[in-house]
């Protein structure tokens, strides 16, 4: 199966998880870092669930009809029974939906991905072996540094002083260019945020 890479903004919007599991406990701190209003639903869940931050919480076996009006739905049971009537009901009602390790129920599914600040960087084999993808995640990470969230946001600032200082898009191109590679990131990693800034300074 071909799957289309996409990123959603999930701010502000309604995230249901089924299950209550540790599986459970890192759908729903993610969905909540991303600024999602998280229900969780199952009779027996994690307390660490329930120290995040605005979670609902139904402490109750999954009904028919819990799945209507999420905008993402994640189920996590264990249990593929139920798990197939979350899957069904959310498809019935046009709700994408993500089956945790049955990649037949789901309409969508979750790369492995390393986050630093603004940057992320997504990986998938399509299902076929999350084993490979988590290799591939413990690479990426040990090659992207705690370094990248002050690059991005640096680079997410200089953004508009470059587009009003250069007139044309090659221009802009050729400034972005030698900001990413005059050294800046370099400096960072040696936490040389200061000289970090007078260098940005100069490339631009």
């Amino acid at each position: 199966m071909s799957y289309y890479p996409i990123a959603i903004d999930v701010t502000n919007k309604k995230c249901l998880v089924v299950g209550g599991g540790e599986v459970a406990l890192r759908k729903a701190q993610s969905l909540s870092d991303a600024g999602a209003v998280v229900t969780v639903i199952a009779p027996e869940i994690d307390s660490r669930i329930m120290e995040i931050p605005g979670v609902k919480i139904g402490r109750r076996t999954y009904r028919e009809g819990d799945a209507a009006g999420y905008v993402l739905v994640f189920t996590a049971t264990g249990d593929r029974t139920i798990n197939a009537a979350v899957s069904a009901e959310a498809k019935r009602n046009g709700i994408p939906v993500n089956v945790v390790d049955d990649p037949e129920l789901c309409s969508f599914i979750v790369p492995s991905s390393v986050r630093r600040g603004d940057l992320l960087i997504a990986i998938t084999t399509s299902g076929k072996s999350p084993a490979l993808s988590k290799k591939i995640r413990r690479e990426l990470e040990e090659r992207y540094g705690p370094e990248y969230v002050d690059f991005v946001d640096m680079l997410g600032e200089l953004r508009d002083e470059v587009k009003e200082k250069y007139p044309t898009q090659t221009e802009r191109e050729a400034a972005f260019n030698r900001l990413i590679n005059c050294g800046i990131l370099e400096l960072l990693r040696e936490g040389k945020r200061e000289e970090a800034v007078k260098r940005a300074r100069q490339c631009i």
